[in-house]
């Protein structure tokens, strides 16, 4: 399994970031999930959407995005497994 840090927007969303390549070894194809462009750079891959997106969108995504505690429990007790499940160990600080 390949190591990753877990980060956390300001509203508490997790999320790893990730290389074309690892997306490319879970089965993905790169491609953003939000505006259908090949990500070559950082791929952001966001428990809460179940998205990989790129820097631009996710950069979007964070500026709109809205904090739902009943989201952060979910995520609480399933983000670290669903991360795992794409093959990586995730690394809390």
């Amino acid at each position: 399994m390949k190591r990753a840090k877990l980060y956390y927007t300001n509203k508490g969303y997790s999320y790893i970031k990730v290389t074309n390549q690892d997306c490319f070894d879970w089965g993905g194809l790169a491609i953003c999930d939000n505006c259908n462009e090949n990500m070559k750079e950082d791929i952001y891959l966001i428990f809460i959407l179940g998205r990989a997106l790129c820097e631009k969108c996710f950069k979007e995504w964070c500026e709109r995005s809205k904090r739902y505690e009943e989201d952060l429990k979910l995520q609480k007790t399933n983000h670290i497994r669903w991360y795992k499940n794409y093959g990586f160990d995730v690394i809390e600080d």
